[in-house]
């Protein structure tokens, strides 16, 4: 009796450390070498603002998660296919590790929803987070 316990609790911990609860879904800032981006996740597609003259603001993209590791195509001028490990470290802390260039980017979420519909009004937003920010 007491081993079918020990089985039982075995199985439920596997079934649910599984399970990946933890989703990207939302706004993040993060600061890399002086250059402020931000990047927006929506259910299975992102995009990035950044005041890199490649880059702006992105259309929408699709990405794919498998286990801990994001799958997407790069922003900007080129097309490169990218994976990052995905590491939570708290629950508005999260960051990615890019495995092609071995660059880690600390994520910070963002509390409020970027008016993508009213450029003007969007990158006044940024400009505003990113002096917040203070990426330098």
């Amino acid at each position: 009796m007491k081993l079918n316990l020990w089985n039982i609790i075995l199985i439920i911990t596997l079934l649910f450390g599984c399970q990946n609860e933890q989703k990207l879904d939302g706004n993040y800032s993060m600061c890399n070498n002086g250059e402020y981006t931000e990047v927006y996740f929506k259910k299975d597609s992102m995009r990035v603002a950044s005041e890199n003259k490649w880059v702006k603001l992105s259309e929408w993209r699709k990405f794919e998660i498998k286990n801990d590791t994001l799958y997407f195509q790069s922003f900007g001028e080129w097309r490169d296919d990218w994976k990052a490990e995905i590491i939570y470290n708290g629950k508005n802390k999260t960051e990615l590790h890019n495995l092609i260039t071995d660059v880690k980017f600390n994520l910070e979420r963002i509390n409020e929803n970027p008016h993508f519909e009213n450029l003007k009004e969007f990158w006044n937003e940024f400009s505003n987070r990113q002096k917040i920010r203070n990426c330098e």
